[in-house]
């Protein structure tokens, strides 16, 4: 007799509850968000949290956190296939307000729980060294009345951009209680960006909110923004809509990453998606969504869970993930590669109710660029994911932020509007 007991067999995620076409349908019933989050000058003078000295540079003498404060301004970035020898073409504009985000980047020491309601253990901001945050109450609000209350953590990424620091940021939240038309809301958000001088928070955010009777998404496409000057003419922010070419594409698993985790490797095609917004008009807020070409080629490889009991907002599944994108030429031919992973990740029940045998998740995480080969060597930047997935059939409704530092426009070329 085997002194240990044989692994559980592995659920066949692939076979279809209900058929594939009528999953990718319920998945896609979502409202995409995309903003460009400006620092509030006025608000620098409150921004690093310290018991005696509020204008404590980067906290030196016992600072723990920042009082964050941004302008949600519209924002677009769509890509397009590169060309012969040229660098990805992409259209990029930041436009007018149309909310605000409220928080607190507070620091702790080591690895911070995910605990709603609460904050973590104090720790001195390092701008050196890579700190995770909580952020124990973010405010977001929307035109007359609307927005959301969410509970999030995040981290901090330093690095050097030709020989000048940077300090990236990621976080990952979920929303708690919603007010206005996001009342009853299940929903989750990421951000991807970087803590200025000043300590603001200055870069991309993408909320994902279900919506199962299109009351977010408009039947006529949002009017176009009101460009205003790029805050971050030095980043590169490469927005992507995945999807599984079609039914016939099989998610695998592959080897075992660690004790009761599995791996699943799943391929899919990524889009260029332009995210509309307003916050105007008797219907308000609505999200306007065009999807493009094919402009990449992208394979994850998650590891999670897959026993653990459904995320809830109080207990989610972690996950991580590594993620290999290539980016195609006008032909069709890879013209560059980034590697990325999702270091923090968050996943949670997602039910259908017109399939309630169905199950689903939706989840959402950052993490930082690992590599590049071609027009990305030596690439440097975040990822963030925020998306939705069925499983058994294994349907994909991916919504992917590649934040890529190129000061000197390398790698952007063509159609970039400053």
């Amino acid at each position: 007799m085997s002194a240990h007991a044989p692994a559980p067999a592995l659920p066949d995620v692939n076979a279809e509850t209900y058929p594939y076409e009528v999953v990718q349908h319920l998945l896609d019933q979502a409202a995409s968000m995309s903003f460009y989050a400006i620092p509030d000058e006025a608000y620098r003078e409150q921004a690093s949290i310290t018991p005696t000295n509020p204008a404590d540079f980067f906290g030196i003498n016992g600072g723990y956190g920042i009082d964050v404060c941004c302008s949600l301004n519209r924002f677009d970035s769509f890509i397009f296939p590169a060309k012969m020898r040229r660098g990805l073409e992409i259209d990029k504009e930041v436009g007018e307000s149309v909310g605000e985000l409220r928080t607190r980047f507070m620091f702790g020491p080591g690895e911070i729980a995910w605990t709603p309601g609460h904050e973590p253990a104090l720790a001195v901001f390092d701008p050196w060294r890579s700190q995770r945050f909580s952020m124990p109450q973010c405010r977001f609000r929307f035109g007359e009345g609307h927005g959301f209350l969410a509970y999030g953590i995040g981290r901090t990424f330093p690095e050097t951009i030709q020989g000048r620091p940077t300090i990236f940021a990621g976080a990952v939240g979920n929303i708690m209680e919603g007010f206005g038309k996001f009342r009853f809301r299940e929903g989750t958000f990421v951000m991807t960006g970087r803590i200025t001088e000043d300590l603001g928070f200055s870069g991309n955010i993408t909320c994902r909110i279900v919506d199962r009777n299109d009351d977010f998404q408009s039947d006529r496409e949002v009017c176009p923004l009101t460009s205003i000057t790029d805050p971050e003419p030095e980043s590169l922010f490469v927005v992507l809509r995945g999807l599984k070419k079609d039914r016939n594409v099989k998610t695998k698993f592959g080897p075992p990453p660690g004790k009761d985790l599995v791996s699943l490797i799943t391929p899919s095609q990524m889009r260029s998606v332009e995210l509309g917004f307003t916050d105007r008009g008797p219907s308000a807020p609505l999200a306007g969504m065009r999807v493009g070409q094919i402009v990449a080629e992208m394979e994850a490889d998650v590891a999670f869970n897959l026993g653990a009991p459904p995320g809830t907002a109080e207990r989610p599944v972690p996950f991580t993930t590594r993620e290999l994108y290539k980016f195609l030429d006008a032909e069709g031919r890879v013209a560059g590669t980034v590697s990325a992973r999702v270091m923090e990740g968050i996943s949670f029940n997602l039910k259908f109710p017109a399939a309630p045998r169905q199950p689903g998740v939706r989840f959402a995480g950052f993490g930082p660029i690992t590599g590049g080969t071609g027009q990305f060597e030596g690439a440097k930047g975040m990822l963030t994911v925020n998306s939705v997935i069925g499983i058994a059939p294994h349907a994909l409704s991916l919504l992917h932020v590649l934040q890529i530092a190129d000061p000197d426009h390398t790698i952007r070329r063509g159609r970039s509007r400053q």
